[in-house]
């Protein structure tokens, strides 16, 4: 009897890890979600350059933002059209295009 009670309680747990690693992205980029990211890419970025090791590659910006959207899920062109609105220098710094 308890070997089932752990069983549904496992298969309990897998399915919501399941539904929860599914879930779509969020589209709607608030402040707080978009300072979330920044940061993420501002930490991140100063951890390649000081763990730099020869033979590492270093990520480029637009892999670290896509890691960071990754891990807060959210939709990566959603944060990228809010930088674009908030802070264009930033924006096209990632894009790689002069501000026009």
């Amino acid at each position: 009897m308890n070997y089932l009670s752990f069983f549904r309680v496992f298969a309990a747990f897998f399915l919501l890890l399941l539904l929860f690693d599914c879930a779509s992205r969020k589209k709607e980029i608030g402040d707080r979600d978009l300072k979330l990211v920044l940061e993420y890419l501002t930490e991140a970025r100063l951890a390649e350059r000081l763990n730099y090791a020869s033979e590492q590659t270093i990520r480029k910006d637009p892999e670290i933002l896509e890691a960071a959207c990754e891990r807060y899920q959210l939709d990566k062109d959603s944060v990228m059209e809010q930088i674009r609105i908030k802070y264009p220098k930033t924006y096209f710094a990632l894009v790689g295009k002069n501000e026009e």
